[in-house]
């Protein structure tokens, strides 16, 4: 008996063993054929499905001597086998074929609701049998076209889409209407003694002050800045003076770099994002569109047209990325340059918008325009103080400001409170709301003015990166303020109305202001038109304001300083009122 347990223990133990023996001779047999398929690079299992046709998720069917690819068989299985013919335009070796056509979420597919790809989806015929395969619902022959004047909504992350495409259109002769209009004087007159926001001390000895110190010594109670040739120097100035150092502006939604020249002057930098035709996308909120460098430099020649003077003088130019930001940037900016798969040279930056490697800043290869704004003096030497503006919009996917809904706001809301119900600043937000609807900004949320001046002095005319991003659309609630007051200057009103005149053209003027830029057209010729076109509704409100009320009730003269009271001190915390939330 004992003897048979044992014999009994033996055989199981052999079993065991030959199934030990098994299970590795069939790992060495399983690794031996995946190590022949992939070496002899033969075509994956799913071909041996004979039953089953289908296109690939790309929409092409891959064709082998005449016959249709089996199930499976994505261009992306048989790339090793194909090379780079199974590249993005297809392409034919050894008696194979692949159709290319674009995938439904490529970015570059023309289909409904996406633009149309300069590389078009087509298909090839057999070599052997010459027949065409079935049309493709894609087919250029077959797909529905565009609809004329419908809106042009690829996104402007792709390379192709953000560069011109098309050759500069032709631009206007000049006809001297601009240096007609800078010779007639000002209608605002600033007096000859007028206090100046900043005094350096000349220092012993023979010094000139330099170009950017003349323009920021000039500031006073009244403007930015003078018609004069220190503005002509300093967009000159800004255009072609050597840069010394590069530093990366901080805050701020995107990417802004700050120039230091060799004489020590600074400036701001806006790189290129978009070409000229790319207009905000119909989808975008106004708080997150892409800042266009060409806006901030038409915004301040339009502030120089209307006579307001209140924005810092921009200029355009052209730079090389890596001579002129990467060897003078610092290691945190350095950082983030990097060489495209397209071989331009590209950064990203830090900032809270578009600042990824898929919407970075590049050059073609190297070289990117972008626009140049003269520095303000420091917050150290001219404090400014920030207002929240009374028709800001809320910011908001979900809700809406007050004034929105609420067509009696500026005589409930505004006109009783300092420091609108008294001096200039209700006018001056009537000039700030006519200046934003010609320029289609709508990112208008705060303002700022000079705390030496007091409450006595113009708003800052700052950023406006996202202005001009629709010519073909008239943004009407910018004109609130003008709509609910219906206040303005008798000076800006006549301005207007000299611009209207075949004499003045608006857009022949500005034209004519912007063809003395580095980066000349700045704008297309259809937001010039637009200009024309605002400018009309401009006038035909306030006529219809006069209609309702009087021109006298309308149309105001300019406040004078003297007539000009502080509100008194509160009695129980002893300080006047500053800022009311709206």
């Amino acid at each position: 008996m004992k003897t048979g347990i044992i014999c009994g223990i033996c055989r199981g133990s052999m079993k065991l063993k030959q199934r030990a023996v098994a299970v590795m001779v069939g790992t060495a047999i399983t690794t031996a054929l995946v190590l022949m398929i992939l070496t002899v690079d033969l075509k994956p299992v799913s071909m041996f499905y004979q039953s089953v046709r289908v296109q690939s998720v790309q929409g092409g069917p891959v064709v082998e001597d005449g016959q249709q690819v089996r199930a499976g068989d994505h261009p992306v299985h048989l790339r090793r086998q194909l090379g780079k013919s199974a590249s993005r335009s297809g392409g034919t070796a050894a008696n194979l074929t692949v159709a290319r056509h674009t995938h439904e979420l490529d970015p570059l597919a023309d289909s409904a609701g996406r633009h149309e790809h300069k590389d078009t989806a087509y298909r090839k015929t057999n070599s052997r049998t010459n027949a065409e395969g079935p049309a493709h619902p894609r087919d250029p022959r077959t797909r529905r076209t565009r609809p004329k004047g419908f809106p042009d909504e690829g996104n402007f992350y792709n390379s192709d889409h953000k560069w011109l495409r098309t050759q500069p259109e032709q631009t206007k002769p000049n006809t001297g209407k601009y240096e007609k209009l800078m010779s007639l004087p000002s209608a605002v007159s600033v007096p000859s003694k007028t206090e100046k926001l900043i005094r350096l001390k000349k220092p012993k000895g023979k010094h000139e002050f330099k170009i950017l110190e003349s323009f920021q010594l000039g500031i006073n109670r009244f403007e930015v800045y003078s018609n004069t040739s220190v503005i002509d120097d300093l967009l000159e100035y800004l255009m072609t003076h050597p840069i010394y150092e590069v530093d990366e502006k901080s805050g701020g939604t995107q990417v802004k770099l700050i120039l230091t020249f060799e004489d020590g002057g600074h400036a701001l930098f806006k790189p290129w994002r978009v070409p000229r035709e790319y207009e905000t996308l119909p989808n975008h909120f106004y708080f997150s569109d892409i800042e266009r460098h060409n806006a901030e430099i038409a915004a301040f020649h339009l502030d120089r047209i209307l006579d307001f003077r209140r924005a810092p003088p921009v200029a355009g130019r052209w730079f090389n990325l890596t001579a002129d930001i990467y060897d003078l940037a610092d290691s945190g900016l350095r950082k983030t340059f990097f060489r495209s798969p397209a071989n331009n040279i590209c950064f990203v930056g830090h900032c809270s918008y578009y600042c990824e490697t898929e919407t970075a800043v590049c050059g073609k290869p190297d070289m990117i325009e972008g626009s140049v704004a003269a520095y303000l003096p420091s917050f150290k030497a001219a404090p400014r103080k920030t207002w929240r503006h009374p028709w800001r919009r809320s910011y908001s996917k979900h809700r809406t400001a007050v004034w929105e809904q609420d067509p009696t706001y500026c005589e409930r809301s505004v006109m009783t409170k300092h420091p609108y119900k008294t001096g200039r600043r209700l006018l001056d937000l009537m000039d700030m709301s006519v200046y934003d609807f010609l320029i289609g900004n709508m990112d208008r949320h705060h303002y700022e003015t000079f705390e030496a001046f007091g409450n006595f002095t113009f708003p800052i005319h700052l950023d406006h990166g996202r202005a001009f991003g629709k010519h073909h659309q008239d943004e009407l609630s910018i004109l609130a303020p003008l709509f609910q007051c219906c206040l303005l200057r008798e000076s800006t009103y006549k301005r207007l109305q000299l611009l209207a005149t075949e004499e003045y053209l608006l857009s022949d003027v500005m034209r004519e202001s912007l063809s003395r830029d580095m980066i000349f057209p700045v704008l297309l010729e259809a937001h010039l038109e637009a200009l024309d076109r605002r400018l009309q509704t401009i006038l035909a409100q306030v006529r219809r304001c006069i209609s309702r009320k009087s021109e006298k009730a309308v149309l105001k003269p300019e406040p004078r300083m003297e007539d000009y009271k502080e509100p008194e001190p509160s009695a129980k915390t002893g300080e006047t009122y500053e800022e009311e939330e709206y």
